[in-house]
């Protein structure tokens, strides 16, 4: 019976442990983070289709995905590398034929 207290107070302990560890965990892969981009720039220029005019854009953290519409009308999604600023990925929209 005296063995149930003993336990509970090693689960408790081990608990605050993996708690206070974990969370200087998180701050220091935040602050190694934080001071690896701080140098970063952004690309000059991203390569686009000629005449192209970008309507939408959604970040994530490692792409960009560019919503636009070329010269002639088309419109098109770009995957862009930020750090590169080249197209990882050009998806021409077609609109279906209804007939």
């Amino acid at each position: 019976m005296g063995d149930i207290p003993n336990l509970l107070k090693a689960f408790v302990i081990a608990g605050g442990v993996a708690l206070i560890a974990g969370t200087a965990l998180l701050v220091g892969l935040i602050v190694a983070r934080g001071h690896r981009e701080v140098g970063r720039e952004p690309p000059a220029a991203i390569d686009l289709p000629a005449g192209a005019h970008i309507q939408q854009v959604a970040v994530d953290g490692s792409r960009w995905l560019l919503l636009g519409s070329a010269g002639d009308g088309r419109q098109f999604l770009a995957v862009i590398d930020p750090r590169s600023g080249k197209a990882t990925g050009l998806l021409w929209l077609r609109p279906e034929d209804r007939r």
